[in-house]
């Protein structure tokens, strides 16, 4: 039996995609074209590097979702240095 077949997993999400991309997005805004690589790829390895250093934070349905989002101060920081750490490591060491 394959769990996916049997169960509808549509709504298993992991919100900290959700900070990381927000946060990522934001970064990556502030700083030109011509300063770092905003290829497919290398925002795909910033992407994941990012989520490799964080928590998830996993839900299945709206309060979940709602109950993720009630974010620390601290935490905001930590994806915000995270982030940071990932762009300059990527933009040093691009994979292409």
């Amino acid at each position: 039996m394959a769990i996916r077949d049997k169960y509808d997993l549509e709504e298993l999400g992991n919100e900290m995609e959700e900070f990381v991309f927000q946060e990522l997005e934001k970064q990556l805004d502030a700083i030109s074209d011509d300063d770092i690589c905003k290829c497919h790829d290398c925002v795909l390895d910033m992407i994941c590097l990012s989520l490799n250093q964080l928590e998830p934070r996993y839900r299945v349905s709206l309060m979940g979702t709602l109950y993720a989002k009630v974010e620390s101060q601290e935490l905001e920081e930590k994806i915000k240095h995270v982030v940071a750490d990932v762009l300059m490591k990527v933009s040093q060491n691009p994979g292409h």
